[in-house]
């Protein structure tokens, strides 16, 4: 039921679970047998005591969620017997004996008398005798029930994995990362169609004050260069958005007032064959979007996957909830000839990870041995860097620029740290990337490579001994390489820290050895 008055500004809300709980006298109640009788908060008319949503829901992987059937269930799919007339169903939920634990729990019919354990909900394939999913999504304003063919389970409603939000984010990059062109994106609707004449008046009045120190030619300028980017294609997939971020990271952009500001460093000399470019992005901006969200299961990166819920509409939208972060970082590009060199050699090494890639649909549009080689490199290189940063490993993140199928040639990491402050960070990331610095953190955490709490059969985990999820890692486990969720942009898989160091079991030539 969509709670909303006409002449109200508040977002509109829907109360879901729709069956309600009284904790005093245990009664199961549905909120439409309350409209029109009852206003803000729900009381149950046997007892007055404050109602609270039911604990139970059922879900499926395809996003759908409804609330638990309690009356199928205890009747095992069947009507109440003794209810004739249609009459209001009369359910109860309560522990025997006192206890509180899931097994004691009983739903009852106070009509027919019968009874049945919660507990058994939760087996799977229990609810299919009685339960099919309806693809009901309450959220969206028109829900109607639409055929599903996935199979519901039963979930405590709080459940970590009834709500799981996907989040795709991009770093705002030249032109668009730049003062001028910021307050210009503000008035490009009120810009649209003057003349010249009429635009350097509009300049004059409504932007140059908040821009003193820029004429109103180069302002003009901006706005022109500005609206034939606009016209330009905007990226269409994670490849194009990936190689413009490339391409950016790649020159030396200083602009202090910008959202984008980098700077070149020199590689270290110990790594300066390995190692193409330093630069230390001194201020970067990252707009994570949140494009949808899982029941269930993880998003397997598929944007046309059915498990991937909408947030608004089952229409594509022209807009998406998002946030801006702030923060700062380090991009390190390898030398393209070595990491070619070095994925020549060691193709053979990691032909049966890329299969079971496929297999397993895990999707990672770039996985090759390039993409183990940066992202173990990725890994390593922030557990180093939070012991010297003063940022704790989880509050670092990676991207990969690995190359894609028919794409640019990418070899580079950028770790970084962000967040919603707009002042960002204070600079201590950044500052790592000075030549000294880094080149003390890449012997760091190469020495920390050779070794690990569960040698030798983790550096011995290869071909089809492979760890983690689908053996879609090698040598990497908790103690040497995995990081927090929130730090990893591939789920920790596709790891390997032997393509650093070098593994004689199986000949697999080290990187960082060449």
């Amino acid at each position: 039921m969509t709670y909303e008055k006409s002449y109200s500004r508040d977002i509109r809300a829907y109360r879901f679970p729709e069956i309600l709980y009284c904790p005093a006298c245990t009664y199961l109640w549905k909120d439409k047998q309350f409209a029109g009788l009852q206003k803000g908060e729900l009381r149950c008319p046997e007892c007055n005591h404050r109602l609270v949503p039911s604990r139970f829901i059922v879900a499926c992987r395809h996003g759908h969620i409804d609330d638990f059937p309690y009356s199928r269930w205890v009747h095992r799919g069947a009507a109440c017997e003794k209810n004739q007339g249609g009459e209001p169903e009369r359910l109860k939920l309560f522990n025997i004996n006192g206890r509180t634990n899931l097994g004691s729990l009983m739903v009852s019919c106070e009509l027919c008398g019968k009874t049945r354990s919660m507990q058994e909900a939760f087996v799977p394939g229990a609810l299919a005798a009685v339960y099919k999913c309806a693809g009901r999504q309450p959220w969206l304003e028109h829900d109607a029930d639409s055929p599903c063919t996935e199979n519901a389970v039963a979930r405590m409603r709080t459940s970590a994995g009834v709500y799981m939000p996907v989040n795709i984010s991009a770093l705002n990059i030249p032109p668009w990362s730049t003062q001028v062109n910021k307050i210009l994106f503000r008035h490009l609707d009120a810009m649209e169609g003057k003349s010249d004449e009429a635009l350097q008046s509009y300049i004059e009045r409504k932007i140059h004050p908040y821009l003193p120190k820029i004429s109103n030619k180069q302002i003009l300028d901006a706005y022109r260069v500005l609206c034939t980017e606009q016209n330009k294609p905007h990226p269409a997939s994670l490849r194009e958005l990936y190689e413009e971020e490339y391409r950016a990271l790649c020159e030396e952009t200083e602009d202090e007032n910008a959202d984008f500001s980098s700077r070149r460093i020199s590689p270290p000399k110990k790594y300066h064959m390995l190692l193409d470019s330093v630069t230390a992005v001194d201020c970067l901006t990252e707009i994570v979007t949140m494009v949808g969200f899982t029941r269930l299961q993880g998003w397997d990166g598929d944007m046309n996957s059915p498990c991937l819920a909408p947030i608004i509409s089952r229409k594509q939208q022209q807009w998406l909830p998002a946030i801006d972060m702030h923060g700062e970082g380090i991009f390190i590009r390898l030398n393209e000839e070595r990491v070619s060199d070095w994925e020549k050699q060691n193709q053979h090494i990691y032909q049966l990870m890329m299969e079971r890639i496929q297999e397993n649909k895990i999707h990672c549009e770039n996985a090759s041995p390039r993409y183990v080689l940066l992202h173990t490199f990725s890994h390593l290189l922030i557990r180093s860097l939070a012991k010297m940063c003063g940022y704790q490993s989880a509050s670092l993140k990676e991207r990969i620029y690995s190359t894609y199928p028919s794409g640019e040639n990418m070899a580079g990491i950028l770790i970084y740290t962000a967040s919603s402050d707009v002042e960002g960070s204070l600079g201590g990331l950044a500052a790592q990337g000075k030549s000294e610095y880094l080149e003390k953190i890449i012997d760091d955490l190469l020495d920390e490579a050779e070794w690990c709490s569960g040698d030798p059969l983790c550096m011995t985990s290869t071909g089809i001994n492979g760890q983690g999820l689908y053996g879609l890692n090698y040598a990497a486990c908790h103690q040497c390489t995995l990081l927090p969720e929130t730090s990893c942009t591939m789920r920790n898989l596709l790891l390997d820290r032997a393509a650093l160091i070098g593994r004689t079991e199986d000949g697999t030539v080290g990187f960082f050895i060449l």
